[in-house]
């Protein structure tokens, strides 16, 4: 992981930060910045599951919820901005489809649909992207742990390798 770079860029003592003023309560928590595998995959979960629910305002709900389960910030945020303009049709597209089916909803040709129509389809939207936010923030954790397990375990192999080296 480029984990010194990250480092590098994030601010050093954030709770004796004069400038934030009353946001220190919220954002003065260690948690927040330390870049470890907790904090991390929980960054990435929170993200994953905001950018995947059909409401305006993704960062600062992913930021509240970063705050209040002690995940990463920036990586929430980092995380979150997977949904952005160029992907909101692929992604909520997906999860109205899903929740079509999963409702029994019949589909209609896109020349046919309008905005009554999609707007008496909000259930099966919301469904969906419900189901799909939180298979995505389970995977996204999952996969922050697996591959931050998978290098410890690299480290200590080369580690151990080079030790080995030095003693013969």
């Amino acid at each position: 992981m480029p984990r010194k770079t990250i480092r590098r860029l994030l601010p050093k003592r954030v709770s004796t930060n004069q400038k934030i003023g009353y946001l220190k309560r919220w954002l003065g928590n260690e948690n927040l910045w330390h870049l470890n595998r907790r904090s991390v995959a929980r960054g990435t979960a929170i993200g994953c599951f905001w950018a995947l629910v059909p409401v305006p305002m993704h960062t600062p709900l992913a930021a509240l919820s970063a705050a209040a389960f002690r995940a990463n910030l920036p990586v929430t945020i980092v995380a979150v901005w997977l949904s952005n303009p160029l992907t909101m049709v692929p992604l909520y597209g997906s999860g109205f489809l899903l929740g079509a089916y999963l409702l029994g909803t019949p589909l209609v040709p896109v020349a046919e649909m309008s905005i009554p129509w999609l707007l008496a389809r909000l259930p099966e939207l919301w469904l969906g992207c419900g189901l799909l936010s939180v298979l995505a923030g389970g995977f996204g954790y999952g996969l922050v742990n697996l591959l931050w397990r998978l290098k410890v375990n690299q480290n200590w192999r080369q580690r151990r390798a080079a030790r080995q080296r030095t003693r013969i």
